[in-house]
């Protein structure tokens, strides 16, 4: 009887699992040995695939855009990610706060844009700041300033990337923060007040200290999301002007799918999951896992 139960309850078990297994596999695993396979030929999407030993690999060591184009989204990353971490946590405890009427309503809206498509994102923010009939140069405008070059300067172009980046993420990251402000106790803050603590002095050594764990991940999605920038791209700037808003992903949709360098595309992607799980296991020695210090 015992024995039956236990095999019930196994079957069950890999009931629910056994579609996930499939799904890894089929979409994850399998596309990642292929691109591997596929990096030490020269595939080009149609008929040719020959084996070519390592020569994508070597050309891609001495190739100028590959190290511009992954320097360029790098550095855009560590630019960006503070704001993806540190104006979601302040909305977070902003609306935890009583100091917020309406708060249900007030999440609602600033969580709206993470229900929009990264390319409807990027279109928007490309319609508000265009250079002749945008939103932003007509505030500029109006208080007697010049409008500015928006897509014509790479630096604002870069800018305006970042901020769209960072105005869709964070209602995401501030639900993340809101179920980590949750479990933080009450009785942490109380003792705090008896103590003399002001507000910012529990912010600083309460609720920053106890939210770590969440901080990592937010600060983990984020990196991740950041790395592999590309429809919030092609729908402000499509990688201009020139290409000085072409980040790594785009690089390598160039080289696979308009140049039809499938194997050297694949090398490409190989190199940068790697320097992308990189990061990642630095970021988790570093904060210690996710877990408190």
């Amino acid at each position: 009887m015992k024995r039956k139960a236990t095999l019930k309850h196994t079957g069950a078990f890999w009931a629910f699992v056994a579609p996930c297994i499939i799904l890894f596999g089929v979409f994850f695993l399998l596309p990642l040995v292929l691109s591997i396979a596929f990096s030490f030929t020269n595939y080009d999407g149609w008929k040719t695939m020959d084996f070519v030993a390592l020569d994508n690999y070597i050309e891609l060591f001495t190739d100028s855009r590959f190290y511009v184009s992954l320097g360029r989204t790098l550095l855009y990353t560590i630019c960006a990610l503070p704001f993806r971490v540190i104006i979601p946590l302040l909305v977070a405890v902003l609306l935890c706060s009583n100091r917020v009427v309406a708060k249900s309503l007030t999440r609602t809206m600033v969580y709206i844009p993470v229900l929009m498509s990264a390319l409807v994102v990027g279109i928007t923010i490309n319609w508000m700041f265009s250079q002749e009939y945008g939103l932003v140069n007509f505030i500029i405008q109006c208080l007697g300033g010049q409008p500015l070059e928006w897509s014509l300067n790479p630096a604002l172009a870069t800018f305006v990337i970042a901020f769209a980046s960072v105005w869709a993420s964070i209602g995401f990251n501030m639900i993340i923060y809101i179920g980590g402000i949750a479990g933080i106790s009450q009785d942490l803050y109380e003792a705090a007040r008896i103590d003399g603590a002001n507000a910012l002095q529990c912010f600083l050594r309460i609720t920053v200290p106890m939210l770590s764990p969440t901080t990592f991940m937010v600060v983990l999605l984020s990196t991740v999301n950041l790395l592999k920038e590309y429809a919030l791209v092609q729908g402000i700037t499509q990688g201009g002007p020139g290409l000085s808003t072409t980040f790594i992903i785009q690089y390598i949709f160039d080289k696979g799918f308009n140049q039809m360098q499938y194997g050297y595309a694949s090398a490409i992607s190989t190199i940068v999951m790697i320097v992308f799980a990189l990061i990642a296991y630095a970021q988790f020695r570093i904060s210690n896992g996710g877990g408190e210090t």
